[in-house]
């Protein structure tokens, strides 16, 4: 299938919006998408808080419109920059609103991390766990967290505390471990 706009490219990007009773499907290549303005982010972020506020019946502000341009321009100072293993850049990877591959999310961290803290409120998941992975998963967060705190007893000069932190982190890495293996 041909891209509808040039009619050269193939069409990579199936695209349907729906408005009211009104459907429009466009198919695009990668290259046409990055013209046309199908999908706006100001009416996204609108559309958006609006059906949030009337789902939780509150009043959300996620942020406000100079913020939402500021944080989705990826041409800030990093419009060239590619992935390392794949080769997508930022300016595509915000057209089709897709990553390339897994080391997308490495590359591009300081990027992503802004947009997924003011969509979800944090960069942490706190959902439900695999019932495989859950006992890894909590030991992993539980040593991540006892790491933290034992880095900030050892700033405040407490090593009695440190100690006992460093003895459950020692602890919790052999549970790990054994976890792990078992698997």
């Amino acid at each position: 299938m041909f891209c509808e706009f040039c009619k050269i490219n193939e069409a990579n990007v199936h695209l349907i919006k729906v408005v009211n009773d009104n459907i429009e499907k466009l198919n695009l290549c990668v290259d046409c998408l990055k013209n046309i303005n199908f999908f706006p982010e100001e009416d996204f972020f609108n559309d958006l808080t609006k059906i949030l506020s009337k789902i939780f019946e509150v009043d959300i502000k996620i942020i406000d419109k100079s913020e939402n341009s500021k944080l989705f321009d990826f041409s800030n100072g990093v419009e060239n920059k590619k992935c390392s293993f794949c080769g997508i850049d930022l300016n595509t990877i915000k057209a089709i609103g897709k990553v390339g591959c897994a080391n997308c999310y490495r590359e591009f961290k300081d990027v992503f991390i802004p947009i997924i803290k003011a969509i979800h409120g944090s960069t942490e998941h706190r959902g439900r766990i695999p019932l495989q992975s859950s006992k890894k998963i909590k030991i992993e967060n539980e040593l991540k967290d006892l790491k933290y705190r034992l880095k900030e007893e050892i700033t405040v000069e407490n090593f009695e505390e440190a100690a006992r932190l460093r003895d459950t982190i020692k602890k919790l890495q052999k549970k790990l471990y054994l976890v792990k293996k078992m698997k």
